[in-house]
């Protein structure tokens, strides 16, 4: 089965935000460049799988097949490994580290709940599309609360994301 476009889209964005071999030979402000495009990046990716798998429940007039919503799970996982792999890869100035650190933790923990998900065994699309939106409501905002942590940390160090 040919890759789909969302992952060579985010393979080719993660490719060119991750440059150079060498994270650790990064400067300050390749740093922040590279945040913000992994950040921006994983979130359009995301958008895409959800406006995607929103168009496939549509279509299937509110009762998706359980594999369409495997699917869209299993790019979820993958988008979540490589959003958490990039962001792993920047050597943060160490001010910024714990925010940083704090941030990659909950990309993690929201790619920890939507495993646990996975693995569950649903009988219906829509009752696994109903507790992926349950569940990663909570998660989702966490990641977005830690990433405003770290946008002021990195305010604070006078630079902006």
């Amino acid at each position: 089965m040919p890759p789909s476009r969302p992952a060579i889209a985010l393979l080719l964005v993660l490719a060119a935000a991750c440059g150079r071999d060498d994270a650790s030979a990064l400067d300050p402000g390749d740093y922040f460049v590279q945040l913000a495009r992994i950040t921006e990046n994983a979130r359009i990716q995301e958008r895409g799988l959800v406006r995607d798998v929103g168009a496939r429940v549509e279509a299937a007039e509110g009762a998706p097949p359980l594999q369409v919503i495997d699917v869209h799970v299993g790019q979820l996982v993958r988008l979540y490994e490589d959003v958490i792999d990039a962001l792993a890869a920047l050597e943060p100035e160490e001010a910024l580290r714990p925010p940083h650190d704090a941030y990659v933790a909950a990309w993690q923990d929201q790619l920890d709940l939507l495993l646990k998900v996975r693995d569950a065994a649903f009988e219906s699309g829509v009752a696994y599309l109903d507790s992926l939106d349950r569940l990663l409501t909570d998660a989702k905002a966490e990641t977005r609360a830690r990433c405003e942590d770290l946008q002021t940390a990195v305010a604070a160090v006078g630079s902006e994301v």
